[in-house]
Parts: C-alpha cells; sequence; structure tokens
C-alpha cells in the first residue's frame, strides 16, 4: 500500500493524532476508540513519475484529547506544523528515519535473521494452565454428538475446523482424521508445555488439528536444546526488557499478550543445534575482534544481557517509536563477556532453568528467593480463589484464603511492554478463568487450585526477583558498552536472502492418503 501510493501521488503528508488504548503506550484518542489515527493527505499535480517515489512529510500532535483538538482547531496552514521528511524507500514506513548513534547499530532482526510467527491457536480452550483440563475438554468434545462437535470446537473462517484433515506438525508424518470423524472414546492428543505469556508456562495440544496456524517450521527445529527470544516488531516497546525467552514453543503474544506478529526468534535452524540462526561470518568477525571464538549461545546471551532489561527501553524511549530494535554489539572483549556472563544468567532464570543451567545445578532448578506461601491457599473446590488481592504495606499477595509473602511492590508490577507478568499470571488460575472464551468448553476449568499451582507461582516469584537483582548490575554495563566503541551495522556483513527464509526439511516424505 505505501508502495502503491508512492507511485500515485507527489506530496503526502501525515499528522498522526495517536491514541493508542490497547498497545504499549496508550495515550488518549480525539474519537472514543481504541485505535490510533491520523489525518493523510496525498496529492499530485498532474502527470506523475511513477518511477519517482512521492515525498512523505510527516507531523505529530501529542497530549490529552481537549489538547490535541485545540491544537487542530488552530492550524491554518500546512506551515503552521513542523513536518518531517520520511525515507523515500518505496516501501519505507510513513514516519521519520532515526538519527544518531542508536541508528548506526545493527537491528535485531539482521543480527537473527530468521524470525517466525509463534502458534496462532484460533481457539483459546486448546490452552489450559494444567495438563489435566485439557484432557477434560478432550473427552467432552469427543463424547458429544458428530453433528456438535463443530460449535464446541469452534471453526474458524480462515483456520482450521471440525472436518479438516491436516498434516501431523513435524518431525512426525502423517494426516490426521478430523475430529468430526473421532470415535467418542480416542485417547487426547500429546499435551506439552507451551510458552502462553513471558514468564507464563501453560498447557497445549500439540496436534495441527486445533491450531489455525501453528508454525510448522518452529515445530521442525524445537528440541530440548532450542531456546527462543521474542519481542515486538509492529509496535514501539513501553517499559520493561525488549526481549524475553523461553525454552518451549511461544505463543504469537508470548511477550506482551498482543501484537505479536513476526516476533519468534529461534536460536537454532535445525532440531540438533547445529545450524545457528546468526548473521553469516558475525561469529568470524567478532572473534576476530575479541582475540577468542565466539558460540553461537554466547552471542545469544550478550544480546539478551544488554537488551532484557529495562534500562534500555527507558534510555532509547524516543528511537523505539521507529519501531527498530537495535543492538549495541561492543568491540571490547572484556566488556562482552561480562554482558554475556549476565544475559547467560537471565536465560538460565527465565527458561525455569531448563537452558544456560550453570554447572553447579541441575536442570530445570532455579534458585529459591523470599517469597513464600504463608497460608496455604485451600485445594477444595469449594474455596477455588475467584479473585486475589495485594497489599503493598505488609507486601501479601492474598489468594482467596491463602497467602504469600513477601512479595514486593516491584515483583508484583513486574512489567513487560504493558503486559503485568504475577497479574495475568493469577488471572488465567483463577476460578473462572481470564482472557477471551471461544467455545463452551472453555468453560471447563481447573475444578480447584493446586499444589503445582503454588509451586509455579514461587517460582515464578522467586525468578523475578532475582531478575530484579540483577537490573542495577545491567544498567551499569549498558552504560558502558554504549560510552565504548560499538559495531556499526555497516561494519558487519550483509544479511544474504537464504538467511531470513525457513529451512528447508532434510527429507521430504510423500503423504499417500
Amino acid at each position: 500500500m505505501r508502495e502503491h501510493m508512492r507511485g500515485l501521488c507527489d506530496e503526502i503528508w501525515i499528522l498522526d493524532l495517536g491514541g493508542e488504548g490497547r498497545g504499549t503506550r496508550k495515550n488518549e484518542n480525539i474519537f472514543a476508540i481504541q485505535t490510533p489515527v491520523a489525518i493523510a493527505v496525498a496529492a499530485s499535480y498532474g502527470k506523475v513519475d511513477r518511477n519517482i517515489p512521492a515525498k512523505v512529510h510527516f507531523a505529530s500532535i501529542d497530549g490529552t484529547r481537549d489538547e490535541k483538538l485545540k491544537t487542530l482547531d488552530a492550524i491554518q496552514d500546512f506551515k503552521s506544523l513542523l513536518w518531517e521528511d520520511c525515507p523515500d524507500g518505496w516501501q519505507a514506513p510513513f514516519r521519520p528515519g532515526g538519527t544518531g548513534k542508536y541508528f548506526d547499530w545493527p537491528l535485531l532482526k539482521d543480527l537473527f535473521p530468521w524470525q517466525q510467527v509463534g502458534v496462532k491457536a484460533g481457539r483459546t480452550w486448546v490452552i489450559a494452565p494444567d495438563a489435566d483440563t485439557l484432557e477434560k475438554r478432550w473427552r467432552t468434545l469427543c463424547s458429544a454428538d458428530k453433528n456438535k462437535r463443530a460449535a464446541l470446537f469452534k471453526d474458524s473462517p480462515t483456520g482450521c475446523k471440525a472436518h479438516d484433515t491436516p498434516n501431523q506438525l513435524p518431525p512426525t508424518w502423517g494426516r490426521l482424521k478430523a475430529i468430526s470423524d473421532l470415535p467418542k472414546s480416542v485417547p487426547p492428543p500429546d499435551i506439552m508445555r507451551y510458552a502462553y505469556r513471558s514468564f507464563d508456562r501453560q498447557y497445549l495440544f500439540a496436534d495441527a488439528r486445533m491450531l489455525d496456524r501453528p508454525g510448522p517450521a518452529l515445530w521442525a527445529t524445537r528440541s530440548n536444546e532450542q531456546i527462543y527470544l521474542t519481542s515486538l516488531f509492529s509496535q514501539p516497546l513501553g517499559y520493561g526488557p525488549a526481549v524475553t525467552a523461553c525454552a518451549t514453543i511461544p505463543d504469537l503474544d508470548h511477550f506482551r499478550g498482543s501484537y505479536g506478529a513476526k516476533a519468534t526468534i529461534p536460536l537454532y535452524r535445525d532440531a540438533q543445534g547445529r545450524g545457528a540462526n546468526i548473521l553469516p561470518e558475525l561469529l568470524g568477525v567478532l572473534a576476530k575482534t575479541y582475540g577468542r571464538r565466539v558460540a553461537p549461545e554466547n552471542f545469544l546471551a550478550y544480546v539478551y544481557g544488554v537488551i532484557g532489561q529495562p534500562a534500555f527501553t527507558s534510555r532509547y524511549t524516543k528511537e523505539l517509536e521507529t519501531r527498530e530494535l537495535r543492538v549495541p554489539v561492543t568491540k571490547d572483549p572484556a566488556l562482552f563477556a561480562k554482558v554475556r556472563d549476565v544475559g547467560a544468567k537471565l536465560l538460565w532464570l527465565h527458561t525455569y532453568g531448563q537452558r544456560f543451567v550453570p554447572k553447579d545445578s541441575h536442570a530445570g532448578q532455579t534458585p529459591k528467593g523470599k517469597a513464600r506461601c504463608t497460608k496455604p491457599v485451600p485445594g477444595d473446590p469449594g474455596n477455588f480463589p475467584e479473585r486475589y488481592e495485594y497489599d503493598r504495606s505488609t507486601e501479601t499477595l492474598h489468594i482467596g484464603d491463602g497467602e504469600f509473602a513477601p512479595v514486593s511492590p516491584k515483583v508484583y508490577e513486574f512489567e513487560v511492554s504493558g503486559l503485568k507478568v504475577v497479574q495475568s499470571w493469577m488471572k488465567y488460575r483463577m476460578k473462572h478463568g481470564g482472557g477471551k472464551k471461544s467455545s463452551p468448553l472453555d468453560d471447563i476449568r481447573p475444578e480447584r487450585w493446586t499444589g503445582d499451582f503454588t509451586t509455579e507461582l514461587l517460582e515464578l516469584l522467586w525468578v523475578l526477583e532475582a531478575t530484579l537483582a540483577e537490573y542495577p548490575g545491567q544498567a551499569k554495563l549498558l552504560s558502558a558498552v554504549v560510552k565504548g566503541p560499538c559495531f556499526r551495522a555497516d561494519e558487519l556483513p550483509t544479511v544474504p536472502d537464504y538467511a531470513r527464509k525457513s529451512p528447508e526439511p532434510q527429507h521430504q516424505k510423500r503423504l499417500i492418503d
């Protein structure tokens, strides 16, 4: 569309009025809607030369609704506003390009050139905070009359339907039988751990029939070594870390609950961990600069250490309005090692001990923090918590009749671009659950608060405690990095086209019905 408009016009003016009501940086809208608005004026002065892109000018009006309307009312002509020129690339955004040292650094999307869309289920009932609930939903679906299954299943207009017979997810093969044709006693498909939101591990049916956009390439490259970063590329980042990590396949909106788009970055391009998803020849450039080999895992840890913190998003709030997430890659080998070590520790914490495991620890273990369950949450169905409350004065998290303390305000308010991590985690585990509903199957919920919920909540609180303890030192390292020499994007290899494409499967199997 941008290319089309540039070809039709001589000049385009974009007056951005903001008004984002659901994104990472909320502000008042001039209308009673949550979608940002703008005024666009496009002009042609006779016959347009389609080989020359239109000049695009940009201005914005900030403030409250009344302030915006007052400013608009005072505009007499184009000279009343301060316009900035936008890049003239045919498909370049209708926003000004950035200036300053930040924009000399390489893009995260170029350092890890293969990005994927996380899993889009298309229906909420296939995800749950515990595996037992998924099994009950499956039994209810299969026990229903075949003519009623589509309504329970929740056919998608552009996605999976109960009568579909897709191929199973990699690495397995074979066509699956339609949900509508299954016998009533068929056992449930595999249920796996699922990275639903940042720091929130839930469960998912690992079955292609139930997922509108499962992302086969992600499934083909998953393994016990794979690790994923998620972020935002279509919205300006808000407060909190610029990236988060997980050890299991992530949801489309894993990072902050919306605007996920193509923002999942696997470290490896294969299940064996032999092909790193890192800019080709980059590690060789780093090795030459540092005087030592740089493993793919070390580079990932460095990147996580430098941008996986709120000091980064706070420092570059203005620059991140361009939606360009760039990484300062230091030329100092000692500083690289320090940032790498912090990043490795955070990756260990944020994958709940599954990746980057220290030598003195075991896989799946994370350090205990201060928070304790000081009063158990009743485990009987009649006392399943319907709400939670936080007492800032006593640093106590009340869950029904249960209590957890001490939970510091910083832990309780921990944020990832607007996603309140602890509060989001709690909403999905209350009696009536959180989020949207897509089917009557969503009404099948956990019947009680379980011991696993208590354990997982404590692990979440401990991970956030340990994360917050790292942030001050991380911020100092970031300052040292950006004050010292960093690689400019033009000093690094260019991204070849093949590096952005999904890897081809090693073996293609012909499926015969």
